[in-house]
Order: structure tokens, then C-alpha cells, then sequence
């Protein structure tokens, strides 16, 4: 009985260890979803007349490719926008249509290995693709105000550039943010212990947030599936003042702009002002 019971414990944790080791070979494939490119039709009826392709070449020699729409004579702010795992920049059209039709400019970032681009996506290199389209709005519009706005995954995108670069911004909108990969980790696969040891990419956000002064729009969804609203308002939390929080209660992970989140953003965007960069 007692050999048997060992043998037990043996095989378990062979099986355990295997299932750590394949975990680590292939989380990125476990974590990132890269999307392929639209057709030419397909991103017409999406983006806007006025928006046109950017190309840049980030750090490690990547080119890639976002869209951008420019702000209107009368406006001086360009939002720069990350979007969220699973998908691509230009969906995240619909959630600026109010903001562009007000005059705003809008740059939806691309990542490596998304839509098309060169690469395979990896922390490091997301947070380089990021440079690498804030270089380009620094080079072409450097006394517009910039705004970053992150959408999920792109929220500590978002999050990472701004703590870098606080003096390049004034404001930050995130949109159903994680406070770190790990924590929503521990949601996903709670039965995976050492997630802290084998995650390559981690996207600490709650430790980078801390540096992050600008003014801040959080917008959560109470019934979010994917990254849970606790771990958004552990965020929210952490983030030093000043910030405002909005909680859409009927709001799932994709859905919270199918609620009041344009006219909260909009109202946001407006308070920041306009005029020359400080």
C-alpha cells in the first residue's frame, strides 16, 4: 500500500513538473492571440475617411504599421491608443468616434506580430513598438498634447510608456486594465503554482502606476469574464490622485463602450484642455 501510494506521489509529480515545463515552453502562445490583417474593404468601412497608415521601425529593427487620424485645426490633442489582446487597432475605431468627430486626434498602435506586422508580440517588445509610435508623434506633431489610452492587454502598454515618458502626456484613459499579468494569472489557472518564477511576461502594472501623476480615467466593467473587475480596481487603488473611477454594472469585458464610456471619455478629454504641450 505504502509502495503504491509513493509511486502515486511519483507519478503526480512528474506529471506536475511536465506540465510546468510545458506551461513555461509555450505561454506566450497561451497569452498572446495575434490577429491577422484586414482586408483593404474590411478596414475602410471601419476607419475613418480622414485616418491613414503610419509605418515605423521600432529599437530592434521591427516595422510596424498603425493608423492615424489627425487632430482638427482647432483641437491640440492626440490620443495615442493601445488595444487589447485578441485583437487590432482598428477596432478600436468605434470607441473614438465621438472623440474624432469632436476634433481630436486619434493614433490607434499596432503591435508586432498583429495585423499583419512583422514579429512575434513579448512585453519587451510591445513596450518598443510603443516608443517607436510616440517617437513618430513626438517628431510630427511635438507641441500637441499627448493622451494615452490602453485597452485591456494595451493598458499596461499604456501604463509602461506613460511612467517613462510622464512628461510627454497629460492624461491616461484605461480601459478594464489588470493590475499585472500574474494576478490574472492566478484567475485563469490558480492550479499552476511559480507563476511569479516562470512568467516571462509579467506587465507589472500596479508597481508602474505608482509613477504615473497625470490625470487618470478608469473604465471598468462590474461583470467582466476575462481580467475581473477586482483586479482593475486594485489599480485603481494603487494609482496616485488625480483619477476618477467609472464602474459600468451591466458591462462585460468588451462591451463597456456599448455604455456611457464615450460620453465619460469625452468629458474627460475636454476637462484636460487644449493649447501647447507644458
Amino acid at each position: 500500500m505504502r509502495k503504491a501510494i509513493v509511486t502515486l506521489l511519483v507519478v503526480l509529480f512528474v506529471s506536475y513538473a511536465i506540465l510546468l515545463g510545458l506551461m513555461f515552453t509555450y505561454q506566450r502562445s497561451l497569452m498572446y492571440f495575434p490577429q491577422p490583417a484586414l482586408s483593404d474593404e474590411a478596414r475602410d468601412k471601419i476607419l475613418s475617411e480622414e485616418s491613414f497608415p503610419v509605418h515605423v521601425t521600432t529599437a530592434d529593427g521591427i516595422e510596424v504599421r498603425g493608423f492615424f487620424t489627425p487632430p482638427k485645426a482647432d483641437k491640440r490633442t492626440i490620443i495615442l491608443a493601445f488595444h487589447g489582446n485578441g485583437s487590432l487597432a482598428e477596432y478600436l475605431s468605434q470607441n473614438f468616434e465621438w472623440v474624432m468627430n469632436e476634433g481630436y486626434g486619434v493614433f490607434l498602435a499596432e503591435y508586432r506580430g498583429y495585423g499583419g506586422n512583422m514579429g512575434q508580440p513579448t512585453e519587451a517588445g510591445l513596450y518598443q513598438d510603443a516608443d517607436a509610435y510616440l517617437a513618430y508623434l513626438k517628431e510630427h506633431f511635438p507641441d500637441y498634447r499627448l493622451v494615452a489610452y490602453g485597452q485591456s492587454l494595451g493598458s499596461a502598454v499604456a501604463i509602461d510608456l506613460v511612467s517613462r515618458q510622464p512628461d510627454l502626456f497629460t492624461g491616461l484613459i484605461l480601459e478594464a486594465p489588470f493590475s499585472s499579468a500574474v494576478q490574472v494569472a492566478d484567475t485563469v489557472y490558480p492550479y499552476i503554482l511559480f507563476k511569479k518564477w516562470i512568467m516571462q511576461d509579467q506587465y507589472l502594472s500596479d508597481q508602474k502606476i505608482e509613477k504615473v501623476t497625470v490625470p487618470k480615467l478608469f473604465l471598468l466593467a462590474e461583470q467582466d469574464d476575462v481580467v475581473g473587475l477586482q483586479t482593475g480596481i486594485d489599480l485603481f487603488d494603487k494609482s496616485p490622485d488625480p483619477k476618477t473611477i467609472r464602474v459600468y454594472h451591466e458591462a462585460r469585458h468588451g462591451t463597456i463602450f456599448s455604455y456611457d464610456a464615450p460620453i465619460d471619455m469625452l468629458d474627460f478629454l475636454n476637462s484636460l484642455g487644449q493649447g501647447d504641450q507644458p
